[in-house]
């Protein structure tokens, strides 16, 4: 089976990212359709409506409501919801809460501090996925389900207890022993995070459809269709929506003038900059960065 070799932190922007989602059957936002892949993140699902099949590694087992699952980095995974729901006036209804925890962002802290030791391991041992059960999983399905919406600290902090919550946890079992890292030989890469690594790392730079569509191995015609598919925006827009997102930062966290930022955000013209930035928030550069300065 072909796996799809992709990242979830370039298409969120958040190494910790809570996904809550409420469809007619199982599908990712960040996939066209259910395929199978894999990520460097590791991903909590807990499903609070639905059923179905889920693979992940070599395993294929049925999942039902309730079921909780931990899944290691770059472990091939797959959840289908059954024939069911994808049948003509369906009622069935798909309900889960996806968490994705970049471990880059902490393996310097887990390695570190000492009572980060039974996480550490945790996570070690997640390459065989981690089913959780019992009070455990109700424990933990409580904390997700308050965590959906909130931000900062608070955010963090709730997930790092759910971490060690599992960690200490004898609630849990292996869904597979011997799973072997080599079994599927036949990955592809993400094109869509090719794409959006390229635009994150260029911003100060004039990018043309040609550039990113050559990257995409795609025509351009072809790259446009394909990245609405994929985000839900056409390329022009999505592009601007990152720069401005850049210039806002930019805008708090620097002393440059509105000039300079316009140029490190790929703006050769700072009154078309100016026109751009108000047309997506609603005023201008200045009266953004004052704003922003009053409220610290």
């Amino acid at each position: 089976m072909r796996v799809l070799k992709t990242e979830i932190t370039p298409l969120t922007n958040e190494i910790l990212h809570i996904d809550v989602r409420d469809q007619m059957f199982l599908w990712s936002p960040y996939h066209t359709q259910p395929c199978f892949h894999s990520h460097p993140e590791l991903e909590l699902v807990f499903i609070l409506e639905g059923f179905g099949k889920r693979i992940i590694g070599n395993k294929i087992e049925p999942f039902e409501a309730g079921d909780m699952v931990f899944v290691g980095s770059n472990v091939p995974h797959l959840w289908l919801s059954d024939p069911a729901f994808y049948e003509e006036g369906s009622e069935l209804r798909s309900k889960v809460i996806v968490t994705y925890i970049n471990p880059k962002a902490f393996i310097e802290v887990f390695d570190s501090i000492k009572e980060f030791e039974s996480i550490r391991e945790m996570i070690k041992q997640s390459s065989k996925g981690i089913r959780i059960f019992g009070e455990t999983r109700k424990v933990i399905a409580e904390k997700l389900i308050s965590l959906s919406n909130i931000e900062g600290f608070e955010k963090v902090n709730g997930l790092l207890q759910i971490m060690n919550i599992i960690s200490v946890s004898n609630e849990k079992e292996f869904i597979f022993n011997n799973y072997e890292t080599d079994y599927y030989d036949d990955l592809y890469p993400d094109r869509l995070v090719d794409v959006i690594k390229f635009l994150k790392e260029n911003l100060h730079e004039q990018i043309t459809l040609r550039q990113v569509a050559d990257i995409a191995s795609m025509t351009e015609q072809s790259f446009c269709r394909f990245f609405k598919k994929r985000t839900q925006k056409n390329f022009s827009r999505y592009l601007s929506d990152l720069r401005i997102v850049h210039a806002c930062h930019l805008l708090v966290q620097s002393d440059n003038s509105i000039r300079e930022i316009a140029g490190q955000c790929g703006y050769s013209s700072a009154s078309h900059f100016c026109k751009v930035f108000k047309e997506h928030t609603g005023v201008s550069p200045l009266q953004y960065k004052t704003s922003a300065n009053q409220e610290r």
